[in-house]
């Protein structure tokens, strides 16, 4: 009888343990994504210069993306899925169009961002890949700044 309740017991310990994962085998955590913000340092293959930093933030709350550039402010609505290959659907995206000289990478971002359809978390990086697979963008973690 002992046995019976010791190899039950293990048997829920087991259950209990993978229900709780918080992780998703195609999506990355939500935590890691809003834990800090984003800095663009590379847009279709080309570095981005630091005066032009795009900078942006997932607010897993409300479901939205906030960003800034050196011009204009942009968001954005998405969801997280668990394929492996499509995990994320970006929707709605805006900006604010102010007149600026120069602005052909945030400009490029902010209309490439609704055709991202995978993130992939590296260390401090975030890579955002589009449905073929390829690296659209490339970006830095931003440690949040206390409040």
């Amino acid at each position: 009888m002992k046995k019976m309740f010791a190899v039950a017991a293990v048997a829920l310990a087991a259950v209990l343990v993978s229900s709780c994962c918080s992780c998703r085998k195609g999506s990355p955590k939500i935590a890691n994504l809003e834990a800090d913000n984003w800095r663009l340092v590379e847009f279709r293959g080309e570095a981005v210069p630091t005066d032009k930093a795009v900078t942006l933030t997932f607010d897993a709350e409300k479901k939205m993306i906030y960003g800034q550039a050196p011009c204009n402010n942009f968001f954005a609505g998405y969801s997280l899925f668990e394929d492996a290959e499509h995990n994320i659907e970006i929707s709605n995206a805006g900006a604010t169009r102010k007149y600026c000289p120069d602005t052909e990478i945030e400009d490029g971002f902010t209309r490439e961002l609704t055709g991202i359809k995978r993130l992939k978390i590296e260390g401090d990086r975030l890579l955002m890949l589009d449905a073929e697979g390829n690296l659209v963008a490339l970006l830095t973690a931003v440690p949040k700044t206390a409040e």
